[in-house]
């Protein structure tokens, strides 16, 4: 076409310099001599360079003409990156067809003097196979990459499409420090396919200075839509996979292939790929990838994976629209009309019902074309199964072997807790099995989110349960035993939700976010049942934490274990796992804040965990009265007495919190009242009685007073004082008080045999002290504080509450002893 428009006697156009010695050589390589005319050169540009001059000559051509370059102009890059593609062997993408026909119905309608492209579209569009006979000789230039053997890529009758982020992955962790990058997935799943895209992209990526890329495959079957064929020759063992890697590096057979080709990977930088790994996986091959040298690389497939010395990339189905584009392009390019016509729903059904997985829909349509039903193809499938994952059962121990058919059993996903549970493994030996499944493709491991956190889980793959129910179906034995553990482990959630519910502040009480946390929630509350034997106990919150890493309640009990036997340091510790496992749990918080308040004597700290907590339940009484007790420890009175007062007054409130609200409530004012007049305020200190006896006489319960007489006594005697010492209108208040309170006390049996009485000296290590009271001095043992907790906190000068007695021999004695302040 350049040459009928131009003078054949010389270059009437200019070439660059560079253009012109390119096409020189390349006829030299073609054992011409050099061109000293246009026309003679012309053969030599390759298809970018001959439409470049094209453009700079498009005034010399006919108006048709120019007007469908115009409009090739549009599409120019795409052709000729298609173009480079089938010249120097490299993959195809999926639309590379579809895009060239394109182009080509445009140049034939646009304008004349296309007719050899017309008599091929025609010559495709009537047999399609023809295509088979031709020989593609392209001009090209000498690839500039490293020395290699690849295939020509299986997917080139679709190109390749999709999975771009797993092909970046993968050129990218071969670029990066990992010595062997493993490509695994079901038989099928395309790992060959992306293997060979990786190693092409390679090739032409100058970033990357392999001196050779060197291919040997174990493939030993390949699939029809009748039967699974054995390939003729195929390699058997590792050593005949190095036998064949070496001849290609040395060109011969080598006496020791495994020293030959670690030498060569030792003394240049080699990409080797191994596809098809799972035939030939042994020791040998195991050794050989631990001692690759530094700089060479290693590529598998497999559909197991070797270990730990490899960097992993897992294969998924193709997605819904990808799986319709494959079945799409592979029914455009066979001319089935059956599966071009179909409906978008339609095929996006099938392809769904083919687990959107590629050798399915490429084995469904050879299916279909030769005469199939489509239904028959989707409903009988078992030799496709074989095909994709035979080789991997055999590869499993018995644990594995197990775990995986409770997974058949009992479907879903399920996290290594419920897995653990439901075969009687600990959590090494459930963590063990899942690792070796996860090397093959019979189990998928993904992310659950719940309220809190994300819960790693495993189910069976959709092929992988096919092909087990098939070909390994459980017995009837063991599926019975296995439902009765899942029915066991039912029934015993079902009882920790009611008691999560019932009482979820309750420091025995162990929430639980769903089933998955049934059993290690049971392993938990083993624990709180033999907490003062701390190291046991402790063993199992360890072994809740293996089976659950993200359970914030192992952390939690954990940290209750720890605080009973007094490590608060690593109580606090754990607590605060617990917060940043569930930082929106206010039992968490909760239960935090009354450690620090209760045990580590960080009053500040323990009040703002628990007002953390309340902002996150706000109608919690716990809460709320965890609060005000903090506001207590810290001198908080005012807010600790308000807090109290709420309690009180909630209709919700059972009666033993009633109690604690009204006691805590009076003793906050009788503190209050007693700071006021230790500074001499006693104006402030009449204002706290006063809130406090107007909130008693609102009381009107006999037993709630009565419960209460103790801090009352001590409130009277608190208010006395401030009689004695004041004058006027505090001195007459505070007798008013006095007449209210004794008026309370009076209407309560047995107030008047109590007494306030100050600790006066104190011998602990043999378990006694003395009460000094306005009657006396009176001894008390140890037995005579009915709370264990009271007698630890016993200090001089402490204020209790008691029952005096007189012992015929023995004189005063203090019996039922309260601590009230200490």
């Amino acid at each position: 076409m350049i040459a009928e428009v131009v003078d054949g006697t010389g270059f009437p156009i200019e070439l660059p310099d560079e253009k012109r010695n390119k096409a020189q050589e390349r006829r030299k390589r073609d054992g011409q001599g050099s061109a000293v005319t246009l026309p003679g050169i012309l053969p030599y540009l390759d298809f970018a360079e001959a439409f470049e001059l094209i453009m700079t000559l498009k005034s010399k051509f006919a108006v048709d003409q120019l007007e469908t370059f115009k409009a090739l102009n549009t599409r120019i890059e795409r052709v000729v990156a298609i173009r480079n593609r089938v010249a120097h062997t490299r993959p195809m993408e999926i639309d590379d067809s579809a895009s060239l026909i394109d182009t080509a119905r445009l140049l034939v309608n646009k304008a004349a003097g296309w007719s050899s492209t017309a008599d091929t579209m025609a010559r495709l569009e009537a047999n399609p196979s023809y295509v088979l006979g031709l020989t593609v000789r392209l001009p090209k230039d000498n690839d500039r990459g490293p020395q290699h053997n690849l295939p020509v890529p299986d997917f080139d009758e679709t190109g390749f499409f999709g999975r771009q982020e797993q092909l970046r992955q993968i050129k990218k962790a071969i670029k990066g420090p990992y010595p062997v990058i493993s490509i695994l997935g079901d038989g099928g799943i395309g790992k060959t396919s992306i293997a060979l895209k990786a190693a092409y992209d390679l090739l032409d990526d100058p970033q990357v200075a392999f001196d050779a890329v060197v291919w040997v495959t174990a493939k030993s079957t390949i699939l029809s839509t009748q039967e699974i064929q054995r390939i003729q020759g195929a390699i058997e063992d590792s050593l005949g996979l190095f036998d064949q890697a070496a001849s290609y590096l040395a060109g011969q057979t080598a006496a020791d292939p495994e020293a030959e080709i670690l030498s060569y990977l030792e003394n240049f930088k080699v990409l080797l790929v191994l596809d098809n790994l799972e035939t030939v996986l042994d020791d040998r091959l195991r050794r050989f990838l631990l001692e690759l040298p530094i700089g060479s690389k290693v590529m598998i497939t497999s559909r197991i994976g070797v270990g730990s010395t490899e960097y992993p990339v897992n294969l998924a189905p193709l997605g819904t629209d990808d799986a319709a584009r494959l079945l799409r392009a592979l029914a455009r390019i066979r001319g089935i009309q059956q599966l071009k016509e179909l409906p978008q729903k339609t095929v996006e059904s099938w392809v769904t019902a083919m687990s959107g997985h590629p050798a399915y829909i490429r084995w469904f349509v050879s299916g279909v074309q030769t005469g199939r039903r489509p239904e028959d193809l989707l409903t009988n499938n078992a030799l496709l199964l074989e095909f994709c994952m035979s080789n991997v059962y055999e590869y499993l121990g018995e644990s594995a072997r197990a775990v995986v058919r409770s997974m058949q059993v009992l479907l879903g996903p399920r996290n290594q807790a419920e897995l653990a549970y439901l075969n009687d493994y600990s959590a090494d030996a459930i963590q063990s099995a899942l690792l070796e499944l996860l090397t093959t493709n019979f189990v998928s491991m993904s992310n659950l989110n719940t309220s809190q956190t994300v819960d790693t889980v495993y189910q069976l793959t959709d092929f992988g349960k096919q092909y087990l129910d098939k070909h390994h179906p459980v017995d009837s034995e063991e599926r019975k035993w296995l439902l009765n553990r899942k029915d066991g482990l039912s029934q015993m959630g079902t009882g920790l939700v009611a008691q999560s519910r019932a009482t979820p502040y309750d420091p025995a009480t162990v929430s639980v976010r769903g089933p998955g946390d049934f059993h290690v929630a049971r392993l938990l509350r083993e624990a709180l049942s033999i907490s003062d034997e701390h190291e046991r106990a402790l063993e199992l919150c360890f072994e809740a934490q293996k089976l659950s890493p993200t359970y914030s309640e192992a952390w939690r009990i954990e940290g209750y274990i720890r605080a009973l036997d007094r490590n608060d340091h690593a109580a606090q510790a754990a607590y605060e796992r617990a917060i940043e496992l569930a930082p929106e749990s206010g039992s968490a918080r909760f239960h935090y804040g009354t450690f620090l308040l209760t045990v580590a004597g960080d009053a500040q700290a323990g009040l703002r965990a628990l007002q953390a907590a309340a902002k996150l339940d706000t109608v919690s009484l716990e809460i709320l009265s965890g609060i005000a007790w903090a506001h207590f420890a810290n001198s908080n009175f005012g807010e600790a007495a308000e807090a109290a007062g709420h309690i009180f007054r909630d209709k919700q409130c059972p009666h033993q919190d009633r109690v604690s609200a009204l006691i805590l409530l009076v003793r906050a004012r009788n503190s209050s009242a007693l700071h006021h007049a230790e500074i001499d305020d006693v104006d402030g200190a009449v204002e706290a009685v006063e809130l406090a006896v107007e909130f008693l006489e609102e009381v009107r319960d006999g037993d709630l007073i009565a419960s209460a007489i103790d801090s009352i006594l001590f409130l009277m005697e608190t208010v006395k004082r401030i009689q004695e010492n004041s004058e006027g209108y505090a001195k007459s208040k505070s007798a008013q008080f006095v007449e209210v309170l004794d008026g309370l006390c009076e209407q309560m049996p047995g107030s008047s045999s109590r007494l306030i009485g100050r600790v006066q000296s104190i011998k602990a290590e043999n378990g006694y002290l003395f009460l000094k009271a306005d009657s006396g001095d009176y001894f008390c043992h140890v037995r005579d504080c009915p709370r264990v907790d009271d007698w630890s906190k016993m200090r001089l000068g402490a204020v209790c509450g008691f029952t005096p007695v007189v012992h015929p021999t023995k004189g005063l004695r203090a019996t039922s002893v309260a601590l009230l302040e200490y």
